[in-house]
């Protein structure tokens, strides 16, 4: 971080020279803008003494909950924000999560989730956001080493950066009906284990084909039943522990008014 007064001072050095480089009304009216953003109560959050000051503790113990002991686990729910407000936030947040296990030296552990990761970190190199695509793919790339971690969730994999891909050391394989993400989850198991991917298309809901570091042996596994009331998406505002499987009515216009 630097001081905007350091910019201002920079800016009437330049005006004061002999020749400067760039006209001296079109300076004097930068210099006026920034004047007037730095003292709009709107920006104190940005401008202020405070912004750098307290950065770290925010993301410590607000946003990454760092000293939370009982349930440490942040949820940043994307939906309904634009595309380029959700590209530009899971970028900041890629980079906020590495540099923090980069500052710890190892000591603090910190797991990334990424839901919908082929929007993040598509095949395509032309679609997506360049600097999310190179936050996401520093974790996966270094992250070992500081214990920055990366959880890749998508239902389809054949849309998923192989860079990513290839960094996955362990993988839950749920129900693929597609030939080709199959053929990409065949692609990374070994020969042994090859036969299990037969099921892939047909495995129950909750079932999925295990393999990696993570497990001894390539296994099908099920997960365990949750409670109605503990599901995504159900009884949420105002019908939480109900049990309710379908939203009312007011429930879905509480969650289109917030």
């Amino acid at each position: 971080p630097y001081r905007l007064a350091d910019v201002l001072a920079q800016i009437d050095v330049e005006i004061g020279r002999l020749e400067p480089r760039y006209p001296r009304p079109a300076l004097r009216n930068l210099k006026h803008r920034l004047e007037a953003l730095s003292n709009d109560q709107n920006f104190r959050f940005m401008f202020g003494k405070a912004a750098v000051d307290a950065r770290m503790d925010f993301v410590t113990r607000s946003l990454f909950r760092l000293h939370d002991t009982g349930k440490p686990v942040t949820i940043l729910r994307m939906a309904g924000i634009p595309a380029d407000v959700v590209n530009a936030s899971v970028s900041v947040l890629s980079r906020l999560a590495f540099d923090l296990c980069v500052l710890h030296r190892g000591k603090q552990e910190v797991l990334v989730v990424c839901e919908e990761a082929h929007r993040y970190v598509p095949a395509d190199l032309s679609l997506g956001f360049n600097p999310t695509r190179r936050s996401i793919a520093r974790i996966a790339k270094e992250g070992r080493k500081y214990g920055c971690y990366l959880g890749i969730v998508t239902q389809r994999p054949a849309e998923l950066d192989p860079t990513i891909l290839s960094q996955c050391s362990t993988i839950f394989a749920m129900r693929l009906a597609n030939e080709r993400d199959q053929q990409i989850i065949r692609s990374a198991i070994s020969d042994a284990s090859a036969s299990t991917i037969n099921f892939l298309s047909s495995i129950g809901n909750r079932e999925a084909i295990a393999f990696g570091e993570g497990v001894a042996t390539t296994m099908r596994m099920r997960f365990a039943d949750l409670a109605p009331h503990e599901l995504p998406a159900m009884g949420a505002r105002g019908g939480e522990g109900t049990g309710r499987l379908e939203p009312t009515l007011d429930d879905m216009v509480r969650r289109m008014r917030a």
